[in-house]
């Protein structure tokens, strides 16, 4: 193109100092048309080269119409791929030469006459413009391909599950007894990582006497160092402590613990809100009374609820009780507004310990496990071992029951009615409302269910296999 440039540029500048036959005589022997007339097909309507060899017959006008032509013919006549390669030049690049040309034809045209039969040469489109829209039309095809390609295939996963390995599953006592034989990495760091930890015990407990509670969080459980904190430390003082990460644990339990063991209270409450009543108020009463809390997992799935938080907020507000307590899920800030967050009164502590989660993971189904009544057992057990011996033969008299029916297929459940007799002629309570408080408790914890049968009557159920049940009753018979 450059050449070309310069070939007509010094073309114009012959031409000025000669005549018209001259300038024909010259373009016959330079062949300009025969060379420019291959890239102008179709230009003259069916006649090819005419409107190019008029344009040169008009002396310098001539250069204005070839200029035409080529950039017609580069955009939008000619397959030539040299002129389509042209396309690729940047819009700066075409909008500056079409400045300089605009002044060369303008000085060319000051003196001279421009012919009407210029009029068949129209002004194409700009090149930036038309770049743009081939580049648009290339993306839309990539787009289109790229949707077509993935919307026709299929999306394929992997069989290999753990349900298709040839081992047997093994029992719970036998994966931890297996895990507890495991070599620890970087025991030597990890003891000395938490020394330093417990080197902190007799801040935390002037902290917690000025008025603020303390919470722990980072990688690792940190049920070991709560622990060590309590037999170092709390030996000689009244505590509590609460595995948050117990399935069936709930702030009603929690309260009952305060008001039977602390408190010394006999008696039910009709709601939490009354039990936190009663124990603010027995605390303001009497300024000697002072309790630690230890709450394992404070943000678990049981304890996380905006309602178990607000009375937990509320009770670690009083000057006497001081609550130490751990969390462990990356969101757990979350639960607690403004509001909640006074109430607490924290101070945060990094104790990151790298220790694994044995115990908190214990009541969490594993696929290595065998699927058995164990994790079920072992819940009932230890909700049962937080109850009273009334509420304990409650629930035992249910299981007996509900084992002497367990081969009929259409066992509904035990009547509230019946049951409600059973339980008065064992001297296991004095009222229905004291059962219905009993079995509320129960409903809580989740373990038994309740279910109203096509008369309307109240049937009793627990929601356990009958081989649980019968491993709970011989427990319970070594106990006693």
């Amino acid at each position: 193109k450059t050449q070309l440039t310069l070939s007509v540029k010094t073309f114009v500048k012959k031409l000025e100092d000669i005549s018209d036959d001259e300038a024909q005589e010259v373009l016959e022997e330079k062949k300009y048309v025969a060379a420019l007339g291959i890239g102008t097909q179709g230009i003259g309507r069916g006649k090819p080269n005419t409107a190019v060899t008029s344009g040169f017959l008009q002396c310098q006008g001539c250069t204005v119409l070839i200029k035409l032509f080529l950039r017609a013919d580069q955009f939008w006549l000619s397959p030539d791929p040299y002129l389509e390669s042209e396309s690729e030049y940047s819009a700066s690049c075409s909008e500056d030469e079409d400045a300089e040309d605009q002044k060369e034809v303008s000085t060319v045209l000051s003196g001279r006459k421009t012919p009407a039969k210029t009029k068949a040469a129209s002004t194409p489109p700009p090149r930036n413009t038309l770049a743009k829209k081939i580049k648009e039309n290339k993306m839309s095809n990539l787009v289109e391909e790229y949707f077509e390609a993935h919307s026709s295939s299929k999306v394929l996963t992997s069989d290999r599950t753990l349900q298709k390995l040839r081992k047997r599953k093994l029992n719970q006592q036998t994966l931890h007894d297996l895990l507890k034989k495991a070599p620890l990495a970087y025991a030597a760091e990890i003891k000395e990582l938490n020394q330093q930890h417990e080197s902190l015990f007799s801040k935390w407990m002037l902290q917690l006497h000025l008025g603020f509670n303390i919470v722990l969080y980072g990688l690792g459980s940190k049920r070991n160092l709560l622990e060590k904190f309590r037999t170092s430390v709390l030996q000689d003082s009244v505590h509590l402590v609460v595995n948050g990460y117990f399935p069936s644990i709930t702030v009603r339990s929690i309260l009952s613990s305060i008001t039977e063991e602390v408190l010394d209270h006999i008696g039910t409450f009709r709601s939490p809100l009354d039990q936190l009543e009663f124990i603010i108020k027995r605390f303001k009463e009497d300024s000697s009374l002072e309790l630690y809390v230890l709450i394992h997992n404070l943000d678990s799935q049981m304890l996380r609820g905006e309602r178990s938080q607000q009375i937990l907020a509320q009770l670690s507000s009083l000057p006497s009780i001081y609550l130490i307590a751990s969390i462990d899920h990356i969101n757990a800030p979350l639960m607690w507004d403004q509001a909640k967050l006074s109430l607490y009164n924290w101070l945060w502590y990094e104790t990151t310990t790298f220790s694994p989660y044995v115990e908190e993971t214990s009541y969490e189904n594993s696929l290595l496990v065998q699927q058995s009544g164990s994790l079920a057992l072992s819940s009932i057990t230890h909700v049962l071992r937080s109850l009273t011996l009334n509420a304990r033969g409650i629930f035992r008299l249910l299981a007996q029951y509900q084992l002497e029916n367990k081969d009929n297929p259409s066992y509904p459940g035990l009547s509230f009615q019946d049951f409600y007799q059973q339980c008065r002629e064992a001297f296991l309570v004095n009222s229905d409302l004291t059962l219905r408080a009993q079995l509320t408790e129960f409903r809580d914890h989740k373990l038994i269910r309740t279910k109203r049968g096509a008369d309307g009557v109240e049937y009793l159920l627990i929601p356990v296999d009958d081989s649980t049940l019968t491993d709970f009753l011989e427990k319970e018979d070594e106990d006693v």
